[in-house]
């Protein structure tokens, strides 16, 4: 464990581009495979499966659950190093939440309503099954913002005489929070998309408006935003604590509250090695993955039915 902590100065790791691409080809292509399977089962089903609606959601699906296995492909070792340094509880706690965040996604609304056999075979285990592998793909992405947390707690005990080990550690845990919160938001915005891809398509299959109900999807995109805030911002606010109390221990004011400029230049040097002032980028890449869910929703709605 304490190896990790010393090795903290460089970037956090992830897979190889390679591999990435090879998961995300493998993932996309089964999804297509079973999602195509057993289309023609029925008269109805090959109506559906006839029609281009259809054919964007299979894509948008297999998009999805694409970009999922190459999230997780990616995040992985992260996601190991932060379990080395947090330990064997801190990850239990992080996949039950995860687990519980999928429990009450299934129980909550659900953002297509009834969706019903009629219009494909097996219509909804496919879904189910989908939804799971992506649940499963981004469980390193959900559980690395828990874990990092939980290792910004633990930085909170450490003292100014391992400043620099510190500064290193703060510095990779930032850029864990980042990497983690965009690739867990695009994944969950891809799968809002292709909800609402599918809706689009069992409408245009003349299934019923108002067992499709817009509020659904809405509903859907709203519940992962809050997860996604409820995930990210305690997390972040963690890190500027920790990174204001430790330049509060470096810099002190002055017992005379008159701090020569070197006070102000030494201060002002530790935020911009950190990066501990918000700029635009760094606002724009948290909302962007806070909001990202349900700007996918609302995206959605916009989506023409025939």
């Amino acid at each position: 464990m304490q190896s990790d902590a010393e090795n903290l100065a460089s970037p956090p790791p992830s897979g190889t581009g390679r591999g990435a691409l090879v998961a995300a080809l493998v993932t996309a292509a089964a999804t297509v495979l079973v999602v195509r399977l057993g289309s023609g089962h029925t008269i109805e089903g090959r109506r559906f499966a006839g029609r281009p609606e259809f054919l964007v959601w299979t894509w948008a699906l297999a998009a999805t659950v694409a970009a999922a296995a190459a999230t997780a492909f990616a995040v992985w070792p992260t996601f190991r190093r932060l379990a080395r340094l947090t330990g064997r509880r801190a990850v239990s706690g992080a996949i039950a939440v995860w687990a519980a965040v999928g429990g009450l996604a299934m129980l909550g609304p659900a953002p297509l309503g009834a969706v019903g056999q009629a219009h494909l075979w097996l219509l909804r285990p496919r879904l189910a099954a989908a939804t799971l592998v992506v649940g499963v793909f981004i469980t390193p992405s959900f559980a690395s913002l828990r874990l990092a947390q939980a290792r910004l707690s633990v930085l909170g005990r450490e003292t100014a005489s391992s400043a620099g080990r510190v500064i290193c550690e703060l510095l990779w845990l930032r850029m864990v929070l980042q990497r983690s919160l965009i690739t867990f938001a695009v994944v969950i915005t891809g799968a809002v998309l292709a909800a609402g891809a599918l809706r689009n398509a069992l409408l245009a299959d003349h299934a019923p408006a108002e067992d499709l109900p817009v509020i659904g999807i809405l509903a859907y995109g709203g519940f992962f935003t809050l997860i996604s805030a409820a995930a990210f911002v305690p997390a972040y606010l963690s890190w500027q604590d920790r990174v204001s109390t430790l330049r509060d221990q470096l810099h002190p004011v002055p017992d005379d509250g008159l701090p020569p400029r070197d006070w102000h230049q030494a201060r002002a040097d530790y935020d911009t090695l950190l990066n501990a002032r918000s700029n635009a980028a760094a606002i724009f890449t948290a909302a962007f993955g806070v909001l990202a869910p349900l700007a996918g929703s609302l995206v959605t709605t916009l989506i023409p039915t025939s």
